[in-house]
């Protein structure tokens, strides 16, 4: 049975037994424990128990469970107590009562009870909550915004005692308690006819239902409860004013007692606050006999982190009124022995020492008037930002700044409904503020018109004030997406405001603010922060001190850092904003929330997703105790999770929060909004990143749609978008459309911005990507040049994307074989990381990873696989639990042993790669795709051991999953397919082995038309294939196809030129048709002699193969001359090639 009620006293009582619902006895039981406490909850499902403890926040928890069922949840730090019942009492005691927290182990019910009872007692007085503060701090600063508990325990007395008297307080009472307590009628009832005013101290100290909701309500700050209860609150305030009860015999000083029991961190923390104040957040009892403190710290507990502690206060004749009461303990004598002196709830107390003598701390308090003259001033430096504003409104204000919405809106709806007073226009702006920090748009704005209206037809000392309202109004407006309206709103309120205070006052910052917000929507960043700056100056000068109107600031500031690329700066704004904040808020409060969010992103973009998770988790935390199921923060804490998880590439499960995201975000605002556009980006990047092009150009197109429509002079949003749409163009290999994308995105940027952005250095990146996909290198690196000098330019703190460019024109200068030049790029960006990351950071391994690419390149394959192998160590540092990086490096290893012929070496790494991806298990399909890279690898490796048979089972495994993961356009289908080809070639299946071949060249052809080199290479594998069947005029047709394309390509390889006219040489030669092949050959030499003169084993080899042509033709005297030539290239630049001179002697021989 589970209670749908909300607990309004300290402790909870959850019975958990998996048979508990079928005993007799629980009708009887249930009743019983609700006499002792009114809250329980039963259970007999284990998992519903153990989710209910973990989501308790306020509440004690008392479990009550069997000897087998505690085992199971005994740990929970919401737990207190444990009392193990058996219904069955042949279990053994040993079964029981051996966990830190278990009181004891029973078997009849009674004994149970009266143990609860027992210890709900001590718990009372164990449960005793403090809030410490600084005095000296208090007076320094201007208290206006703050939201220090001390106020509100300072305020409450003062508002309950302000509430007007009515009919129908007492019966309100009545009925709230009726609803509550219905296994205590009897109690309530005889409240009813019997309660008077001047009993209320003896009503208090029973303990009894006002008792338990009052405390409850003081330990959560609930004032809803208190207002409910307010016909009792206000008979024990004002018992407190009672000159009589204050009166003692000597008037000298009174010392009062109180025995606690603390944990060894709650005394810690008077240690650390000795001369500052305390405030307990309760009616703190006590007792003028130390012997009856003594008594209470006898009293054994099964806590062990608990130490004793006596409270000792001092107080003198002048701190009586309104501040304690003494209590006759010979009339009262039902109460207990620590109960003859109540302090009232707004005593404060300076902590003098804390001593320790005879095991027992003592901490020495004197009673502080110091509260009334705090309150005091944060009234005054409230006043001094807006006049004549009353108490009562203050106090809601306060609760609203506490991030106590429900509460404000319940308190300012009472206002609204119960009082005339002329403050209905501020209680009205007061719950338009509140409606639209819960996103309720339309309420507020309504709310916010009628308080305007008011305002504007008032007497002048209100025109000033309206100016807040409009600012209201312009922040539904700006969370609505309208951003230009909210301008026109913002520079209204600011026109208003420069009429009637000075240019430093600290409304005119705060519309600065609000209009650099404008500007930040704009991507007009140095704008924005113009306005930023000047709004934090006038708030430092003003405050002169921390204050959250300088945390907003800072946190404004700290987003135009991180989307200018400037991560570091970024993350330290919010930081600091994030302490101020911590300081003056609780913890939920959503600007903490707000600043952890925006974190997360800060975070991924330093590539720091460890750090960025657990900050994502102690913003939901936040939001699943402060919002309502779907609000809209949960939509930005769905979209910040996506953010994280597509960066580490699980794009399924981004995409599956993006999606979530979405769906919440379409309660909200209307579909043109901003943020839903850019969500869209998001849910296209991660399609694009699946391989899924359609998709992601779908979501792609309808962002920039949307963002024509509605916000048309957003140019900086529109050139994102197009690049995205560049970004999934050019991952189908439409390139030519891809740089038309981004070449408009462009012009766009220098327009939008025209003394430079980093965006437009992303641009350039893209456009250099493609650019040299397409193979044009030359430009590619102009493209990426003019990308460098942007980021050194405008963010030079952006060392990442200095890097990140870097290595690519390092990438482009070792496509050109530039390999000198190529490694210079790569050692200034590992420089910069090296200055910019910690040693084992990823970002330093891609790098190494580069270079060992390079060396591989350049044949030192030593200094390659050295490179890979640092590689490798970092990522095992980084990844200590294994990851497909790990596994990539292990690869590049073993591909480089594989260059070597070092075949045994090199399948050891790459099944180790095998293996360690096959226990990741990760089902994404990056990740999938690693895999079936390591199968192709051991493939490869087992075709070069001539192990054909298991390389092509490796090779169809790999393929098969390709073909499962990606689609038909994929690169590495028609590389799956070209690699099945050669396995079947060496097993002499010929056909099969054609049919494979043309397979992955139809793939290219298709998909990969730019792809001249792969395509070649297919090309003349065809064409070997049916030499090997001697169909030579098919074979002959598949070379001068590739001749065609070695001939045109962009940046032509003379080496392969030669070689292929080589090779139509060979197949006229095998048909005997001399003449043709003597041709080719003669082509073949004299393409080698122009363009590579110093490849003599080339040159030797095609003079020898046209003499060899000469002798079938019988022209014996031409042949001897190519084979002598032939041979003497040989004697005199290849002596060290033995097998080639002598088969030159012998052909000489011959004739």
């Amino acid at each position: 049975m589970v209670n749908t009620q909300e607990n309004k006293e300290i402790i909870t009582i959850v019975w958990y037994d998996s048979n508990i619902h079928s005993y007799n006895a629980r009708k009887n039981i249930d009743e019983r424990l609700r006499q002792l406490n009114e809250y329980v909850e039963y259970y007999d499902d284990i998992e519903s128990c153990m989710n209910y403890i973990q989501s308790i926040d306020n509440e004690k928890l008392f479990l009550i469970t069997s000897s087998i069922g505690a085992s199971q949840i005994h740990s929970f730090p919401q737990i207190t107590s444990i009392f193990i019942f058996d219904f069955d009492e042949s279990l053994k005691d040993e079964l029981g009562c051996q966990y830190l927290k278990c009181i004891d182990r029973y078997t009849e019910l009674e004994d149970l009870y009266l143990s609860i009872q027992e210890q709900l007692e001590f718990q009372d007085e164990l449960s005793l909550k403090c809030s410490f503060f600084d005095q000296y701090e208090y007076s320094q600063q201007i208290l206006s915004k703050q939201t220090s508990d001390l106020f509100w325990y300072q305020f409450v007395n003062k508002i309950i005692l302000e509430i007007p008297d009515d009919s129908k307080a007492k019966n309100e009472l009545i009925d709230s308690c009726c609803q509550y307590y219905q296994n205590n009628l009897k109690l309530i009832d005889k409240f009813k006819h019997e309660y008077h005013s001047n009993e209320v101290i003896q009503w208090y100290l029973t303990k009894s239902f006002p008792y338990k909701m009052i405390k409850k309500a003081l330990q959560i700050k609930d004032f809803d409860q208190l207002n409910s209860l307010r016909y009792f609150m206000k008979d024990l305030i004002q018992n407190f004013e009672k000159q009589h009860q204050n009166s003692i015999q000597n008037k000298q000083k009174l010392i009062v007692y109180r025995g606690i029991k603390l944990s060894t961190e709650q005394l810690d923390e008077f240690k650390n606050n000795e001369g500052k104040l305390v405030l307990f957040h309760e009616f703190l009892k006590g007792t003028r006999h130390r012997s009856k403190a003594l008594n209470f710290l006898k009293r054994s507990t099964k806590q062990t982190n608990l130490v004793d502690v006596i409270l000792e206060i001092e107080s003198y004749p002048q701190d009586f009124y309104n501040s304690i009461i003494l209590i006759d303990i010979n009339e009262q004598n039902e109460f207990s022995s620590q109960e003859d002196i109540l302090f009232n709830l707004n005593v404060l107390f300076l902590i003098e020492k804390v001593e320790y003598h005879e095991n027992i701390s003592i901490i020495k308090m004197n009673v502080s008037n110091k509260g009334k003259d705090i309150l005091r001033k944060y009234m005054n430096d409230t006043h001094n930002q807006i006049e004549y504003l009353t108490d009562d409104i203050i106090f809601g204000h306060l609760m609203l700044d506490m991030g106590q919405w429900d509460q404000s809106q319940k308190y300012f709806e009472h206002l609204l409904t119960n009082r005339n007073t002329k403050n209905q226009a501020w209680i009205e702006y007061s719950l338009g503020e509140i409606h639209r920090l819960k996103a309720e748009w339309i309420l507020a704005r309504k709310y916010y018109d009628s308080a305007y209206d008011q305002m504007i037809n008032s007497k002048s000392i209100h025109i000033k004030n309206s100016a807040l309202v409009l600012s209201g109004i312009g922040q539904i407006l700006f969370e609505e997406g309208k951003y230009e309206e909210a301008l026109d709103f913002y520079q209204r309120a600011l026109q208003i405001q420069k009429e009637y205070y000075s240019s430093d006052h600290v409304h005119i910052a705060s519309s600065l603010r609000n209009i650099g917000d404008i500007y930040y929507k704009r991507d007009k960043y140095e704008e924005a922060l113009k306005y930023y700056q000047d709004s934090l100056t006038t708030f430092e000068n003003y405050y002169n001190c921390l204050h959250i109107d300088i945390a907003q600031c800072l946190f404004s500031i700290g987003r135009c850092f991180f989307e200018q690329g400037n991560n570091q700066k970024a993350l330290d704004f919010h930081q600091q904003s994030l302490a101020i904040y911590e300081k003056y808020y609780s913890s939920g409060h959503v600007c903490l929330d707000l600043v952890l969010n925006s974190m997360v992103y800060i975070l991924c973009g330093q590539e720091n997703y460890n750090k960025a998770l657990d900050i994502h988790r102690q913003a939901v935390l936040m939001e699943k105790t402060r919002y309502p199921i779907d609000h809209i923060m949960k939509a930005y804490h769905l979209c910040s999770i996506g953010v994280i998880k597509s960066a580490q590439e699980f794009n399924d499960l981004a995409l599956e929060y993006y999606e979530q995201s979405l769906a919440i975000l379409k309660q909200y605002l209307f579909f043109g909004h901003k943020d839903i556009s850019c969500l869209l980006n998001n849910i296209g990047g991660s399609f694009n990143d699946l391989g899924k092009i359609d998709d992601a150009l779908e979501f792609h197109r309808q962002a920039f749609s949307m963002q024509e429509k509605y916000y048309p002079s957003y140019k900086a949003n529109i050139a994102y978008t197009m690049n995205r749409i560049g970004d999934a163009l050019s991952n189908q290999t439409n390139y030519e459309e891809a740089l038309s994308y981004y070449r408009q995105a462009l012009i766009i940027q220098q327009s939008y911005y025209p003394f430079g952005n980093v965006a437009i250095a992303v641009t350039f990146q893209s456009i250099g990507y493609v650019l040299s996909r397409q193979e044009k290198y030359d430009e590619a690196i102009e493209s990426y040049q003019e990308a460098l000098v942007i980021f050194e330019k405008y963010c030079p703190c952006s060392q990442n994307h200095i890097s990140d460019t870097l290595n690519n024109i390092g990438n482009i200068l070792s496509d050109q074989e530039k390999f000198n030049e190529a490694i210079g790029y790569y050692e200034r960006a590992l420089d910069i990381q090296k200055h910019y990351y910690h040693s084992d950071h990823c970002s330093i391994a891609n790098t190494l990873t580069n270079m060992g690419y390079l060396m591989s390149y350049q044949k030192k394959f030593d200094e390659s696989i050295e490179y890979h192998k640092k590689a490798l160590e970092i990522k095992k540092k980084i990844y200590p639990l294994g990851h497909v990086d790990i596994a990539e490096a292990l690869s590049n290893i073993g591909c480089v042993l594989k260059d070597t012929k070092k075949y045994d070496e090199a399948n050891e790494y790459f099944q180790q790669a095998h293996s360690l991806l096959l226990k990741l298990e990760n089902p994404y399909p990056s990740h999938q795709l690693q895999v079936a890279q390591c199968l192709s690898n051991i493939g490869h490796i087992l075709y070069w051991q001539d192990k054909d048979k298991e390389a092509l089972e490796y090779q169809q495994r790999s393929l098969l999953i390709y073909e499962n993961l990606t689609p038909l356009n994929h690169k590495h289908i028609a590389n799956r397919l070209h690699d099945i080809g050669n396995v079947l070639a060496s097993l002499n299946e010929h056909d099969k082995a054609i049919d494979f071949y043309k397979r992955s060249l139809e793939n290219r052809e298709k998909y990969k038309p730019f792809d001249d080199k792969n395509i070649v290479n297919t090309l003349t594998c065809i064409s070997e294939t049916f030499v090997q069947q001697k169909n030579y005029e098919d074979a002959l047709d598949y070379r001068r196809r590739a001749h065609q394309i070695l001939e045109t390509s962009c940046v032509p390889n003379y080496a392969d030129i030669a070689d292929n006219l080589n090779q139509i040489g060979h197949i006229f030669y095998s048909q005997e048709k001399y003449d043709e092949a003597r041709e080719y050959y003669q082509r073949s030499l004299e393409t080698g002699e122009k363009y590579d003169p110093s490849d003599y084993n080339h040159i030797a080899s095609m003079l020898k193969n046209i003499g060899l042509t000469l002798k079938e033709q019988q022209k014996y005297d031409v042949a001897f001359d190519f084979l002598t030539r032939a041979l003497k290239i040989q004697e005199t630049h290849c002596s060290s090639n033995h097998s080639d001179i002598a088969s030159s002697l012998n052909d000489i021989g011959l004739i």
